[in-house]
């Protein structure tokens, strides 16, 4: 048995409004989806984080077999999401025999877990245009979202039966695998946190769920660096690294195409070690050359 629970997180990004003029130029040409967790959470309460959570049973049923369109369907685009023997099928074991493949179900906890927690839907309809590309993810207006809500915060499998009654299905192919980040060992709570990013056109209405989520905003990443440095934002290692690497991209659509084209090469496990000082911890991550000796958990 694993000592981390397995996890996904989605970074969902949007153009920023901001433009160019000839006076200022703005660098920030994206906004990203942040959650602030809360406070009532007993694992990382308060903290700012990227939409998420663990995976469960449902996430990997055989009945998405039947939902989610063939996986030959040219509307998944599934060189992107690590068919056809890449190496981003390999670097975690799969499912069951008889469940959804591993690279797909991870996708389906994303969805589902940030439908739950921001009430975003990234789904298509069964019917949707087969040309249409997967550029970019879009939140899916469906009856009576609220209460679809409730119901799969209440009960993940039934995230299947909104997709069954809806006709609709988890939007797989927008999900591209970015990084994959391990808790370190001195946490009691650890996951094994598997993060895709995904492009929306737009910005959407998220609300927090008032039970895990209290707070959420659309930020670039600037804006959410310079909160965390006046302590008004906390962040854990896995996001501020991120929103690090995210702030080297100037241009959104450059930003988009690397990472689709990044996804189909796997990635992998980041595990951080933390070092206790005088006055906090210093965190130190893979090929740190603080780090002299050699690690096994």
């Amino acid at each position: 048995m694993s000592f981390w629970r397995e996890a996904s997180s989605v970074i969902l990004l949007t153009k920023s409004s901001n433009v160019k003029n000839v006076k200022t130029v703005y660098w920030d040409h994206f906004r990203i989806l942040c959650i602030k967790r809360s406070e009532k959470n007993s694992f990382l309460p308060n903290y700012t984080v990227f939409p998420g959570g663990t995976t469960e049973k449902s996430d990997s049923s055989p009945e998405w077999k039947d939902i989610i369109p063939d996986v030959m369907n040219s509307n998944l685009n599934l060189n992107i999401i690590g068919f056809n023997g890449s190496p981003a099928t390999k670097f975690v074991p799969d499912n069951e025999p008889g469940s959804i493949p591993k690279d797909l179900s991870l996708r389906v906890t994303a969805i589902r877990e940030t439908f739950e927690e921001s009430g975003i839907l990234l789904c298509k309809r069964i019917n949707c245009n087969m040309a249409e590309t997967c550029a970019s993810a879009n939140h899916l207006e469906i009856d009576s979202i609220d209460r679809w809500r409730k119901l799969v915060q209440k009960k993940a499998s039934n995230f299947i039966e909104l997709c069954n009654q809806n006709h609709c299905y988890p939007d797989v192919g927008a999900l591209h695998l970015w990084s994959n980040w391990l808790t370190p060992p001195l946490l009691k709570t650890k996951f094994d946190t598997k993060f895709f990013l995904a492009y929306i056109e737009s910005p959407v209405n998220a609300s927090p769920d008032g039970i895990e989520t209290s707070q959420m905003a659309w930020s670039t990443p600037d804006e959410i660096l310079s909160r965390f440095v006046v302590g008004d934002e906390k962040l854990v290692t896995p996001q501020y690294y991120e929103l690090l690497r995210l702030k080297q991209f100037t241009s959104i659509n450059k930003l988009i195409y690397f990472a689709r084209a990044r996804s189909i090469e796997g990635c992998e496990q980041v595990l951080p070690m933390v070092i206790a000082t005088k006055d906090g911890y210093l965190t130190l991550l893979p090929d740190t050359t603080r780090i002299t000796g050699a690690f096994t958990y």
